[in-house]
């Protein structure tokens, strides 16, 4: 009798074990966080996209998304923080109607991955959330590449399950660099994305691991598709909330053309007023002097590691300021200098033919420009009347 007493009392305790299983791995707790993924918008700061945290209580109720991505327009120093790499950025706490609300005027996609998680994962989240969220602990400085609103989404599953959680694949390709990526995203707006490449150095040149490739929402909502915890999918429902309903139609490179129309207007001008290429090499050495030296701040003078080892120096010599004074005075200096540069120049077109970062393809009528004004000002007086002849030439043709 005792016997038959001991085994049913293990099977009714196997059974309440099995049931408190259950209810753990279920959780009836009301509490459910996920992954909100906003898609690109057409402006500049929207371009690459957004993420962030939603979590619902509806016991409470209570409906919120943890925000890394904001920041204090109105801080007075906005702007000079914001150059030097010294923005702070915060976690902040919104209701996810008020969240919402911005991408439905924007009509951006937005995209939610409910998570898979216990009772015991979800407070874990939320005390991290919360505790971040705090006036001490809410700030970081913003870096684009590797801190910003998706990589400190991902650093919180590393940091709270380390070794249970794994993240999934987000990229194929493992020979992507981060400029292959901006660009891409940047694709229709040109004039933004010749700019940035002209100030980002040679580490946005770097081939992404998987986890790096996170850094932008769309990647780290593609690496959590197929992540596990504890050997389990982590997210176990993916829900469009808005549609894309942008129109992401290619549009003509306006900034390739624009320095081939300068180009062609610089030739027509030495063909017709050789006369007035004084002004513009005077204005056309400053220009790219100063180009040179905001290239020269943003490396050493910024915290923005993006922007160092910038090959674009070799073209864009903040030297070249100092050349642009010197052509009105006609400087005994002018040809040496000019001879200095227009070799440093073709030596860094033969180092871009091996060099991770290549110079963008808007910069070519820029450097043909200053191959043919550095060669001017380095040949000696008796090379300059084959130029001379030329412009003869043609002008006796044009009378005909």
């Amino acid at each position: 009798m005792n016997f038959f007493r001991n085994i049913l009392t293990l099977l009714l305790l196997l059974i309440c074990l099995g049931a408190s299983k259950v209810l753990f791995a279920q959780d009836s707790s009301g509490i459910r966080i996920s992954l909100i993924t906003c898609g690109p918008g057409l402006d500049l700061y929207s371009g690459f996209g957004h993420s962030a945290i939603r979590v619902i209580d509806s016991t409470i109720p209570k409906d919120v998304v943890y925000n890394y991505g904001t920041f204090n327009f109105g801080d007075p120093d906005f702007y000079s923080k914001f150059t030097r790499g010294k923005l702070l950025y915060y976690l902040n706490r919104e209701s996810f109607r008020e969240f919402l609300y911005t991408y439905q005027v924007e009509t951006r996609a937005v995209y939610e991955q409910v998570f898979e998680l216990n009772y015991a994962q979800k407070i874990n989240i939320i005390r991290f959330l919360d505790s971040n969220a705090q006036e001490n602990a809410k700030y970081y400085k913003y870096d684009f590449l590797y801190d910003n609103c998706s990589t400190r989404i991902l650093a919180i599953f590393k940091h709270l399950f380390p070794a249970e959680f794994k993240p999934g694949t987000a990229i194929v390709d493992k020979k992507k660099s981060f400029r292959d990526f901006t660009n891409y995203y940047l694709r229709n707006n040109h004039w933004t994305r010749f700019g940035i490449n002209l100030l980002l150095g040679s580490p946005v040149d770097k081939k992404m691991t998987n986890e790096q490739a996170m850094f932008l929402p769309d990647y780290l909502m593609e690496g959590f598709r197929e992540a596990s915890l504890n050997d389990r999918s982590l997210v176990s429902q993916t829900i469009e909330i808005l549609p894309e309903r942008l129109d992401f139609t290619a549009v003509p490179n306006q900034a390739r053309m624009t320095m081939w129309l300068i180009a062609l207007v610089v030739l027509l001008l030495w063909l017709r007023r050789s006369d007035w290429m004084i002004y513009f090499d005077t204005f056309f050495f400053l220009l790219i002097g100063l180009l040179g030296s905001i290239m020269l701040f943003m490396w050493f003078g910024t915290d923005h590691q993006a922007c160092g080892y910038n090959m674009n120096l070799l073209w864009a010599l903040p030297t070249h300021l100092f050349f642009a004074f010197l052509l009105p005075r006609h400087h005994r200096w002018l040809r040496p200098y000019a001879r200095m540069a227009f070799y440093v120049l073709l030596v860094a077109l033969v180092l871009n033919l091996w060099s991770a970062q290549q110079f963008v393809a808007e910069l070519t009528p820029i450097i043909l420009l200053l191959l043919w004004r550095l060669h001017h000002y380095k040949r000696s007086p008796e090379k300059s009347k084959f130029y001379t002849n030329f412009r003869t030439m043609f002008s006796q043709v044009r009378g005909r």
